[in-house]
């Protein structure tokens, strides 16, 4: 997606998220707002498993914490999961 979806510096202090979703909302062609829909989606679950792991790795933090400790902070995931994540797969 080469076009921002969104101004991060908006004017207004509209949540990013409902902001982000007006925007698509407001798209008029249906086939683009649906093209754009499935960009942003894409875009999310990438940025936000990438936070996801770096706050698992900071939890983890080379061993300060259990994996197992990990997965409990974060809701209640399996150790190995947490490895997982950790590990970024």
């Amino acid at each position: 997606m080469s076009e921002r979806l969104y101004s991060p510096c908006m004017t207004t202090n509209q949540d990013p998220v409902d902001a982000l979703i007006a925007e698509l909302d407001a798209i008029s062609d249906p086939v683009d707002r649906y093209q754009k829909v499935v960009e942003a989606e894409e875009r999310v679950d990438l940025g936000l498993r990438a936070v996801r792991q770096r706050i698992a790795i900071e939890l983890y933090n080379g061993g300060e914490r259990t994996y197992r400790e990990v997965g409990q902070i974060m809701g209640g995931v399996t150790a190995s999961r947490a490895e997982q994540i950790v590990k970024g797969r």
